[in-house]
């Protein structure tokens, strides 16, 4: 009797956990820095990390996380805002007198994606933090997938909203 028996599998949207590494650095160096009126160096440097690590939860859902942090050193940034001081007036005549400026930005996103049992639906939200030291951000974010023609053709649709605090630099 147990040919009779009807055993529907469903496959899982993800079989284990995945973490996913990346780094990039980038490099420049030129002489018509733009803070400086095109007089002085350009030199950059950036160092740019992130993990992601994607959690099935079941058969349907997944849980990813990302976490992402940036750092960067530059001659020219030092002269955005050479005072550093809110309400003094700025003067040609005055330089900063930093070699370097840096800044770093750290960023993390939760994402939280269901899909259908037919594989042909899937959808998500998110939530999303960021933060300088002149900057920081909240978001939060939703989307919806829908998968035809044999999943060769797909329709998306998303959206975002962030919730954005700054610091005004002046020049």
């Amino acid at each position: 009797y147990s040919q009779d028996t009807i055993v529907n599998y469903k496959k899982r949207v993800l079989e284990s956990v995945e973490v996913d590494l990346l780094a990039s650095y980038y490099s420049q160096d030129g002489d018509n820095a733009a803070v400086t009126g095109g007089i002085g160096t350009e030199e950059l440097t950036d160092l740019a990390s992130s993990i992601v690590v994607s959690i099935p939860l079941n058969d349907d859902d997944v849980l990813k996380i990302d976490a992402n942090v940036s750092a960067y050193t530059s001659a020219s940034s030092s002269n955005v805002d050479a005072f550093d001081t809110e309400g003094q007036a700025a003067d040609p005549f005055v330089a900063s007198s930093g070699a370097s400026g840096s800044d770093e930005w750290v960023n993390g996103v939760i994402t939280y994606s269901h899909s259908s049992d037919n594989r042909n639906n899937i959808w998500g939200a998110n939530v999303s933090v960021s933060k300088e030291y002149d900057y920081f951000s909240i978001g939060f974010g939703g989307n919806y997938t829908h998968l035809f023609n044999e999943k060769n053709t797909e329709v998306s649709i998303s959206g975002n909203v962030y919730f954005d605090q700054w610091k005004l630099i002046y020049p």
